[in-house]
């Protein structure tokens, strides 16, 4: 019956732990740890852990229950005590280790936590600063865009003010346009009146011309007639002349024959007559002196002026006049040396062989002869160039110019001038100039045949009859005493 007693007694201390340790388990409201306080702005927060802390003290007290001697039946229950310590040692152990466990973390987490709220606390005092600045902005931005409505209705203003001036400068401008415009049809009309009268007035003026220039052209060639007609009675009258004057007879038996020289001095005649051959088969003087510029310059630091003789129109004098060159020349023809002496040249009217022989000797630096020694017979050739020799100083230069007997295509135009006695071949004309004394005799082979005029001379067999026919129409041989 006592152990029966004993048992029932050990169940219900059992059960009345059991229930202490639900109550523990289920802790009551007042004994819950206290909600987080609330964030304040503007303030350091802290976070508190009293209410847990007290919760882990209250738990404590039941691992290892003390039972108050005024307690019920406090032997039984004590003896009880002892008996459950054996059984509940280990589980008093671990819930010890698992109350100081939950201490530490509680010490830890709290300044954690404490910190996440300092920083929460800086953000929501940065967020609000950011709030605070936003409305500023807002306040700004509101103020700007007042002005800038303020700003637009003085601009729309303007601009209706603008558009109010531009639109009367605009019908001022198209006034003043509509006014340009009109007098400047007025202007092109008046112009075009005034063209047309030019052009009638051009018409008229033009048609006079027209009738003037038929009437020159019918007085030219009523005065060539007239002066073919004066030509005519001059020959008729020089020939009376002629054949009433007693003919000439050489003095002594010792006298030399000398051939008539084709021109006579005192025959104006034959003068003008020898001048128009000249201007037509000779060529232009601009054309003669570009063909005899290069020749002008192979006289340069002669010692002495140069002598042109038979210089005709004065072509070569002019070129070295040019040059600086000292130069002097001759002509038997009157009117050649009129047209010399216009051009300010010093010429004289002269026979060449009298004008040669008149000057000292050594005391010219070059004589020339341009197209000369064709008209002259050999006796003449040879005193032509002995006189020229005697006359040079040491060092002066002479060049003979003439038609190229050689070129079948020059020996054409060589008989056109009827006052051309025989062509010189060029090898006898050199020869006579070595004979007589010259120094580095040259031949200058010039004045080729125009390439319209010569025939093609790409076949080989045909090159050598091209020479002949198509050889150079002039040479030149020059040499220095």
């Amino acid at each position: 019956m006592k152990d029966t007693r004993a048992g029932e007694e050990a169940s219900a201390l059992a059960r009345e732990l059991a229930d202490s340790l639900a109550a523990l388990a289920t802790a009551s409201p007042s004994l819950a740890a206290p909600p987080p306080p609330a964030v304040r702005r503007g303030a350091q927060s802290s976070v508190s852990l009293a209410g847990p802390r007290a919760m882990l003290e209250n738990g404590a007290r039941f691992v290892a229950p003390v039972l108050p001697r005024e307690a019920r039946l406090f032997a039984a229950k004590r003896l009880l005590l002892r008996t459950l310590r054996i059984v509940t040692r280990d589980q008093t152990v671990f819930n010890s280790a698992l109350a100081e466990a939950l201490r530490s973390a509680l010490d830890e987490i709290e300044p954690a936590l404490g910190g996440a709220v300092a920083r929460s606390a800086s953000a929501l005092e940065a967020a609000e600063a950011s709030r605070e600045e936003a409305r500023s902005t807002e306040r700004r931005l509101g103020e700007r865009l007042a002005e800038s409505a303020s700003h637009g209705k003085r601009l729309e203003q303007a601009l209706v003010e603008g558009q109010e001036r531009v639109s009367g400068q605009v019908s001022s401008l198209a006034g003043e346009l509509s006014g340009a415009l009109e007098r400047e049809a007025a202007a092109r009309e008046a112009l075009e009146r005034d063209r047309d009268a030019r052009f009638e007035a051009l018409a008229r003026r033009q048609e006079r011309d027209a009738e003037g220039d038929a009437a020159f052209v019918r007085e030219l060639g009523a005065l060539r007639e007239d002066v073919r007609q004066l030509r005519l009675e001059w020959t008729a009258a020089r020939r009376a002349l002629v054949s009433a004057q007693p003919a000439a007879v050489p003095a002594g038996p010792a006298a030399r024959a000398v051939p008539a020289q084709p021109l006579d001095a005192g025959d104006p005649l034959r003068a003008g007559v020898y001048f128009d051959f000249e201007r037509r088969f000779r060529g232009s003087e601009e054309g003669i002196k570009e063909r005899q510029r290069a020749d002008a310059e192979r006289f340069r630091g002669v010692p002495g002026p140069v002598l042109d003789v038979g210089c005709g129109r004065g072509e070569f004098l002019e070129l070295l006049k040019e040059a600086g060159v000292p130069a002097l020349g001759c002509d038997a023809n009157p009117l050649m040396v009129e047209r010399a002496r216009e051009k300010g040249l010093d010429v004289e009217r002269a026979d060449l062989f009298e004008f040669l022989r008149g000057r000292e000797d050594a005391s010219l630096g070059g004589v020339t002869a341009f197209q000369v020694v064709e008209h002259l017979p050999p006796s003449l050739l040879y005193e032509l160039v002995e006189l020229a020799s005697s006359k040079l100083a040491a060092g002066g230069r002479i060049l003979f110019e003439t038609i190229n007997p050689e070129s079948v295509f020059a020996m054409k135009w060589f008989w056109m001038d009827l006052t051309h006695v025989r062509p010189v071949p060029a090898p006898s004309l050199e020869q006579l100039l070595l004979a007589n004394g010259f120094r580095d005799v040259a031949v200058d082979w010039r004045s080729p045949v125009p390439p319209e005029d010569a025939a093609d001379t790409a076949d080989p067999r045909l090159a050598a009859i091209a020479r002949l026919l198509f050889a150079p129409q002039d040479y030149a041989v020059t040499g220095v005493k």
